[in-house]
């Protein structure tokens, strides 16, 4: 017997949203990877200083997160996605026209925020767009397309940067962001009355049941950022790091979902998302510390090792433990 409709995954509406989930990552990986060399080149900053713009965007992506839910509640959700692509796109175009080092930190720090808001209300949509009994089905596919993105923009953003230079580059990004939100505007999504969420709550946004098996996955995606940059030398080990991540956030994301209460779906996927995205940023801050690009992967490898280790000895047994699904 065929499913109907609102039980099938593969509806137009999800359809769009991945594709939009692919842009938001291929958008921010466009770029982010080489802030550092690209505002050597047009401020003069040194390597080691342009890795504080990574700490820049970690702090916008942590400062909004306990204001999610309530933002989530009091606008329309759809919303909650479109306007901060839309800033995450304007601040991508600022960086190829800051004239100062101050205003590089300051568009990272909007960055940052922009995209968290951006990437847990594309997962909001997506989750209340999904059949209930899709949900599961839904959250691997889109985490597993979330990770392609960044793959794509990865390697597409360390060959255009050499081709068409940085400036042309935030336009790309900027653009690719644009599409995203076009697709995203065309989503229908039913009203859902405020509930009154608090201000601030950690709903939507960290699951404290997860923090270990967030420690390992914080690692190991550290262990992968830290070989990113080397595709800049037409090195393609970071291909097969990206790959693993994309393979691996499939079991990781089931895990932090089987580690959740009800309702806490978005939480744990959330969750989730934090642990890469801040590994990776981690990880780049050290390549670009390291520059050497024999120790770079004698680093990564490090950092892997520890990370599948703590993983299995650690993370997997407490997983076993405290499932509650």
């Amino acid at each position: 017997m065929r499913k109907s409709n609102t039980e099938s995954l593969l509806t137009a509406d999800f359809l769009r949203m991945c594709v939009a989930h692919f842009l938001l990552f291929a958008s921010l990986f466009l770029l982010l990877p080489w802030l550092p060399v690209a505002l050597k080149q047009q401020l003069d900053v040194p390597l080691g200083q342009g890795v504080w713009l990574y700490a820049a965007f970690a702090a916008g992506m942590m400062g909004v997160g306990p204001f999610h839910a309530h933002l989530g509640d009091v606008y329309r959700r759809k919303n909650l996605f479109l306007l901060p692509a839309i800033g995450m796109a304007a601040a991508e175009v600022g960086y190829g026209y800051a004239e100062q080092w101050s205003y590089c930190c300051l568009l990272a720090l909007v960055q940052g925020a922009c995209f968290a808001l951006a990437l847990v209300g594309d997962l909001t949509v997506a989750i209340d767009i999904t059949h209930s009994l899709r949900r599961t089905a839904g959250n691997l596919t889109y985490a597993w397309i979330g990770r392609m993105g960044m793959m794509v923009g990865c390697c597409v953003g360390a060959w255009l940067l050499q081709y068409l230079g940085f400036r042309q580059l935030t336009l790309v990004a900027a653009a690719a962001m644009g599409l995203g939100c076009l697709l995203g505007m065309r989503v229908y999504l039913p009203f859902h009355a405020p509930i009154g969420v608090p201000v601030a709550t950690l709903d939507r946004f960290l699951l404290p049941r997860a923090w270990l098996p967030a420690i390992g996955v914080f690692l190991l995606a550290a262990a992968v950022g830290q070989l990113i940059p080397l595709l800049l030398t037409g090195d393609y080990c970071p291909l097969l790091g990206l790959g693993l991540l994309a393979v691996g956030v499939i079991p990781f994301v089931r895990l932090f979902v089987r580690l959740s209460h009800h309702c806490q779906r978005g939480t744990a996927n959330a969750s989730c998302y934090l642990s890469l995205d801040m590994g990776v940023l981690l990880g780049l801050a050290l390549s670009y510390r390291q520059l050497d690009a024999v120790t770079i992967h004698q680093s990564a490898l490090r950092w892997g090792v520890v990370a599948l280790l703590f993983l299995l000895l650690a993370a997997y047994p407490y997983y076993r433990t405290h499932r509650v699904r």
